[in-house]
């Protein structure tokens, strides 16, 4: 998926299923969040998570704490506001 700087692509990332879901999963979670985590929760494939949490770290969606082999998965202000304005929609 690749990121570019028009609106549609921000539209395009958001009009399907997982990358929704993958925000609810970060949301609701009340301990630590791991890529491997997500993809188990949704029944989506570990690359095709990383991927899209790579996205979304890019627009300022996520961002990563720990070291490099166990990030934990956060949500930004941003994309707090964003899944609140989706949910609203589903």
């Amino acid at each position: 998926m690749a990121l570019d700087d028009s609106k549609n692509s921000i539209a395009k990332l958001f009009l399907h299923d997982k990358p929704f879901l993958l925000l609810k999963v970060i949301n609701d979670s009340k301990s630590p969040v791991y890529a491997a985590m997500i993809s188990k929760k949704i029944d989506c494939s570990y690359a095709y998570i990383v991927r899209l949490i790579k996205v979304m770290n890019k627009i300022g969606i996520t961002y990563f704490e720990g070291s490099n082999h166990k990030k934990i998965i956060n949500l930004t202000q941003k994309g707090k506001k964003i899944f609140k304005l989706l949910s609203e929609i589903k």
